[in-house]
């Protein structure tokens, strides 16, 4: 795992150093978006309330039922991996737009509101990091592989939403989804470490 962990990070740095208005992928996936969403208006609209779904009150609401619950339950080893992963990377994902501070893509007004910085984005890392905590931290083991399929099918979606509205550059959602998912993983791999000492 940290071995992972480590190359997740390199590939995230990359990303970082690539992207934004200087890489022609990002520039053309960007360009390519408009004349979709001009041509498809209520399936913008669609998008839009969909993307919604992605800022914080929606998000931390989900997270803080799950905690509730594991509290309810008194997990507390999974409830303290859990508050990590979501609360720390929340606060991460902040922390890096500021030293990365990639402006976003420019070439029309947004669709939606945007107050921060590109890299990475919060929508792709903040529901990665979400979901991805609820599948592992608080749903039954017997459920556990659906739901981390529809955890991450559910991000996937998320984060794709933010390139077709011209908000994110595509490098920007590819780091938001890798962030989410080593921090989970990482935190998960600390809760196991942990269950197999206590089993031993």
């Amino acid at each position: 795992m940290p071995v992972a962990f480590a190359m997740a990070v390199a590939l995230f740095l990359l990303l970082g150093l690539v992207g934004g208005a200087a890489s022609l992928f990002d520039v053309s996936a960007i360009r390519a978006a408009a004349p979709w969403r001009d041509a498809h208006p209520h399936a913008t609209s669609a998008v839009i309330l969909f993307t919604k779904l992605g800022y914080a009150p929606p998000l931390l609401t989900m997270a803080a039922l799950g905690a509730g619950w594991l509290a309810w339950r008194r997990e507390w080893v999974r409830l303290v991996a859990m508050g990590a992963a979501v609360v720390g990377g929340r606060i991460g994902i902040e922390l890096i737009k500021l030293i990365a501070d990639r402006p976003r893509p420019g070439f029309e007004a947004h669709p939606v509101d945007v107050h921060s910085q590109s890299f990475p984005s919060g929508h792709a890392g903040n529901s990665m990091l979400t979901f991805l905590s609820l599948a592992l931290f608080v749903a039954p083991e017997r459920w556990q592989r659906p739901a981390v399929a529809v955890a991450v099918i559910a991000s996937l979606a998320m984060g794709a939403t933010r390139p077709l509205l011209g908000v994110h550059w595509p490098t920007d959602v590819l780091a938001g989804w890798l962030y989410g998912a080593a921090l989970v993983m990482l935190a998960w791999w600390w809760v196991r470490r942990r269950d197999a000492r206590s089993a031993a």
